[in-house]
């Protein structure tokens, strides 16, 4: 009896045991698990920032060529036509603003340039998209060909919140009345439908906009510093056959106001920014050369005149020493004359 219950108890111990080593051991593989888990996630999300780290500055001769096409009013079927025709219009001015944003959610921003909110424009107003090919690295022009090519206008591609677009004209337009454009798998074309989807518009207003006539590029910033470096001075040889970028760069007076002058042809003066329009022997005095501006109100606008060095204006109130711009509506006096400081 004794040996029965003996084997009995050492059975249930070895039981025990084996109960035990059996929980350590599926303990050991859910933590391995778990920690494999852990793991992976982290390899995905490193993936995934690593994924979204694409070069935008191959986008800046994209930028460049718009400045260019911009400052001498110019343009080809590579580019919106209308962003040209609109900083350059003297009855209906409107500038370009541009920013970088992931439209599909691929982990590459894409470039895209706006009509920016103002008198013409109530909102921003898509004119054109870029992306980048991850194979490649080539840029793609998004919006072209007879519908998207040009956009701003009478016709309109909204963004909308789940990253497809509608494609909708004004009032009799031929065109559009709210098809849809969604990004293909690869994320290098937009694709039509016959409608869009039907999403809420999403709010442009919060993007990080940019001033395309203030951007800043390698290959503009290349462009720029030789414009500054042969510019020293202005050049009447080139302002009477209409250039003006002898004088571009800014202009202080001795009440430290300042007068701007862009290259891609902006005139910001007392917190206005105004397309430039000409440049033109000043009708009175021989040597100057008046710059006019696109203002939407342009009745009682300031006179800009540009003197060189050496030639006397009407007042001889500034240093005709000095190469200086003369800006007044009234009778000149020494704070209205700017010299240049960059």
């Amino acid at each position: 009896m004794k040996n029965k219950v003996l084997a009995l108890v050492t059975g249930l111990s070895s039981l025990v045991l084996l109960a035990a080593c059996s929980n350590q051991q599926n303990g050991m593989i859910s933590t391995t698990s778990s920690s494999s888990v852990e793991q992976s996630q982290s390899s995905s999300s490193e993936s995934s920032s690593q994924e979204k780290k694409v070069d935008t500055s191959a986008y800046d001769s994209i930028i460049s060529k718009y400045q260019t096409a911009v400052a001498n009013n110019q343009t080809d079927a590579s580019l919106n036509s209308l962003i040209v025709t609109y900083a350059n219009s003297q009855t209906s001015p409107a500038s370009t603003v541009y920013t970088y944003r992931d439209l599909d959610g691929n982990g590459v921003d894409e470039l895209i340039l706006a009509f920016k909110p103002g008198k013409l424009f109530k909102e921003h107003v898509i004119t054109d998209i870029y992306t980048i090919s991850k194979d490649s690295g080539q840029v793609i022009r998004l919006t072209e060909g007879p519908q998207l090519g040009m956009l701003g206008e009478r016709m309109t591609l909204a963004y909308l919140k789940d990253n497809t677009f509608s494609y909708y004209g004004s009032a009799g337009a031929m065109a559009g009345g709210g098809s849809g454009y969604q990004f293909s798998s690869n994320g290098q074309s937009l694709v039509k439908d016959d409608s869009d989807s039907g999403a809420e518009k999403a709010d442009l207003s919060n993007w990080d906009w940019k001033d395309l006539s203030s951007a800043s590029t390698n290959s503009s910033s290349s462009a720029a510093s030789q414009t500054q470096t042969s510019s020293t001075s202005l050049k009447p040889d080139e302002l009477k056959n209409g250039n003006y970028k002898s004088a571009v760069g800014t202009w202080k007076s001795s009440n430290g106001k300042t007068i701007t002058i862009t290259s891609d042809g902006q005139l910001d003066f007392w917190g206005y920014t105004y397309p430039i329009d000409k440049v033109s022997p000043n009708q009175y005095v021989s040597g100057i050369y008046t710059l006019t501006y696109v203002d939407s109100s342009p009745v009682g606008n300031t006179p800009i005149q540009l003197c060189p060095k050496g030639v006397s204006d009407a007042s001889d109130a500034g240093d005709n020493s000095k190469d200086r711009i003369l800006a007044t509506n009234g009778m000149p006096s020494e704070e209205s004359y700017f010299y240049r400081v960059d």
